[in-house]
């Protein structure tokens, strides 16, 4: 057996601390365990049967191997164990208790010895500080919490980094008619943490779609890698909290414009996880999910047919506020509609049938189904048996297309109970409300793009530039100069040591300049006075030189001479090294709103044009870059190019701990960097 199948498939369990005490950990663990179908070995000197199982004084005198030995005793007392576990032949060892890296610096060094330890005698390591885990098919339920006991089997498995929450999401799967086919809490995890877990899923029969508890992520990118391997196979749906948190770099606009929640997020969505932000949307994805894949397409279309017009705006509404293609239906399709229905209603997409009768709602769900625009249906009908009698008409409709479907229906629930029964045992996913039928679908449809972005992934070119290890701190003049060994365009500008230098460069220089303090200190050079416009006389060029002059900085004053660039959209273009994702870049709105706006971007780096392109579509701004009110079309592909270019710097140079173009200024071709800056760690 794997380390993991005997997690989660155990046939011999041991309690260290097993108790006849209900005040006591070790009691409410056996007690949970009570139906568990394979061996059961209460550990415990002091008594020699515990709940009516026998006992024993220590683990080496049970005398055969243990799959997992649950340490319900104290933090201080689990190094000990560890040993004793190793030569007794366990393969995990569960500690539910806390006390260790959650409480103090002490509890974190404890932690960090017992994860030694367990390496050194080849234990797995779950916990500590966490409640437990279930396989409700197997008669598991290894949590202390008496609510597991009562979970069914399933195939939604829960991976949670709180204990807590795994057991509330699983409440939420079960309310929801739903079923559990592993879950685990994962705790402070030095050892067995939710990548391994992921992948340990992959090929877990029972298992059809999985989903995540995330609070702090240590190691990013190897969870990026996790979840990406395991989209491939299984859709992974995630819910993450830490909105709140904006992370703590100020050095420029990137560092406040890539916070940690907002890297998590676009990190987890580049992998190909479904990111939520509620259990409830969590679990309404997860269900559609385990039922129905949509075949990987840049773009879904939806089908909605309703019964009711009032639902399907609200449907509608969702769904195109999410980005999701509610698709015009063909005119063939309409046409053939229209003989089946009133011609007061609206047929175009979504189609409003005004509360038919069960035949004519079957044959224009019928006739939607073959229109090529349609990857997924979508239908509302009120609990009105007289009108539309859903179990038969999915029935008849799964005979005649393979196109996925979801229902959603309001009703009384103890009407509508063995109605949703039969559809989820047709593998019709049904919902009771509106908007949570809009989730499921817009979840659908978000797992075919990343599927498809994964099919159309192009090599990504890690080609060196040629750059020597940075080192700080790094001047603008020095950025701009490894921009253009990156080929990313610059002004025409000159380094000046002193009033001399700046005017000789200003004679050379096409009029207006731009005249700069060069210096490291200086991050935002407009805010202290050291940036000035439209120098077109020797006169300005000196006037503005005294004031530079003047500003405040430890390091002697040198200047930077620039010719002025074309006007243009302004875009702003950041790298970020995180400790825990790695390389990422941002792409947002430039120029001094850009911190205000918010307008942002992100993707992990290296990527690809492809990567890229979507990165301009999905900025709330990018309307801008196709002829605004009568402006120019603007390049996009060299800010694309641009971002692909930062990227793989940033992935290059891990010394660079955040770069700064802002703003780059778009033309109708190409792109010209104004401003640099790169900050080293």
């Amino acid at each position: 057996m794997s380390d993991l199948d005997r997690l989660f498939k155990p046939i011999s369990f041991a309690i260290v601390g097993a108790s006849n005490n209900e005040d006591k950990v070790g009691y409410h663990l056996l007690y949970a365990l009570r139906k568990f179908p394979g061996k059961l070995y209460p550990i415990n000197p002091k008594a020699k049967e515990i709940q009516g199982i026998k006992a024993y004084p220590s683990l080496k005198e049970v005398g055969e191997p243990i799959d997992i030995a649950a340490l319900c005793i104290p933090a201080r007392a689990c190094l000990g164990m560890i040993q004793e576990a190793g030569e007794a032949g366990v393969g995990v060892v569960f500690i539910a208790g806390g006390g260790f890296g959650e409480a103090d610096e002490k509890g974190k060094s404890l932690q960090d010895e017992i994860a030694n330890a367990c390496r050194e005698y080849k234990v797995r390591l779950l916990g500590p500080n966490t409640s437990g885990f279930v396989n409700p098919k197997l008669g598991v339920t290894a949590n202390f919490n008496p609510l597991v006991s009562n979970f069914v089997p399933g195939n939604i498995a829960i991976v949670s980094q709180s204990g807590a929450m795994s057991v509330v999401i699983g409440t939420v799967i079960q309310t929801n008619r739903l079923g559990i086919s592993v879950g685990v809490g994962l705790g402070n995890a030095p050892d067995l943490a939710v990548p391994e877990v992921l992948e340990y899923l992959i090929d877990h029969e029972e298992t059809k779609a999985i989903v995540v508890y995330l609070e702090g992520i240590t190691d990013g990118r190897r969870l990026y890698e996790a979840i990406y391997k395991t989209t491939k196979k299984k859709p992974v749906v995630v819910f993450t909290v830490g909105k709140s948190d904006i992370g703590d770099f100020a050095a420029s606009h990137t560092g406040k414009l890539i916070g940690s929640f907002e890297l998590k997020k676009a990190a987890l969505t580049q992998a190909g996880a479904i990111v939520v932000s509620s259990s409830n949307d969590l679990i309404d994805a997860a269900h559609a999910l385990s039922k129905c894949r949509l075949a990987p397409n840049p773009n879904p279309g939806v089908g909605i047919l309703t019964g009711q017009a009032g639902p399907a705006m609200t449907m509608t509404d969702y769904l195109r506020s999410l980005g999701v293609s509610i698709p015009e239906l063909e005119p063939e399709t309409i046409e053939e509609i229209s003989k089946e229905l009133p011609i007061k209603t609206y047929i175009k997409n979504p189609v409003d049938t005004a509360r038919p009768l069960h035949h004519i709602f079957e044959n224009v769900l019928t006739i939607m189904s073959k229109d090529p625009n349609i990857d997924l249906l979508l239908t509302y009908a009120m609990h009105e048996p007289m009108c539309v009698e859903p179990v038969n008409l999915y029935q008849s409709l799964k005979r005649k297309t393979d196109k996925p479907m979801l229902f959603s229906t309001s009703g009384l629930p103890e009407d509508l109970a063995p109605i949703m029964r039969d559809l989820e045992s047709m593998d019709i996913p049904a919902y009771v409300s509106p908007d949570r039928t809009a989730i499921a679908a817009w979840a659908l449809v978000e797992d075919a793009k990343a599927a498809h972005r994964k099919l159309n992934q192009p090599d990504m070119d890690e080609s060196s530039f040629g750059i020597d290890k940075l080192t700080g701190p790094i001047d603008e003049g020095q950025a701009k100069a490894v921009l253009t060994q990156m080929d990313i365009a610059t002004p025409a500008n000159a380094i000046c040591e002193n009033h001399t230098d700046a005017i000789k460069a200003f004679g050379k220089f096409q009029k207006p300049c731009v005249v700069k303090i060069l210096s490291s200190e200086v991050t935002h050079k407009t805010e202290v006075g050291g940036v000035h416009l439209n120098i077109t006389t020797e006169s300005e060029l000196l006037a503005a030189l005294e004031k530079i002059d003047a500003i405040d900085t430890t390091e002697g004053i040198k200047y930077l001479l620039e010719e002025t660039a074309p006007s243009g959209l302004e875009v702003i273009i950041g790298g970020k090294n995180d400790d825990s994702f790695g390389a990422s870049v941002m792409l947002g709105l430039g120029g001094t709103a850009a911190e205000a706006l918010g307008d942002v971007s992100i993707r992990l780096a290296p990527l690809t044009v492809e990567d890229a392109m979507e990165m301009i579509a999905e900025l709330k701004t990018s309307e801008l870059f196709d002829r605004w009110r009568g402006g120019p079309q603007y390049d996009k592909k060299a800010v694309a190019e641009a971002l692909v270019i930062v990227g793989a710097l940033m992935a290059q140079h891990p010394e660079i701990k955040e770069m700064d173009l802002n703003p780059v200024r778009v033309y109708p071709k190409g792109v010209l960097a104004l401003d640099a800056l790169i900050v080293c760690q």
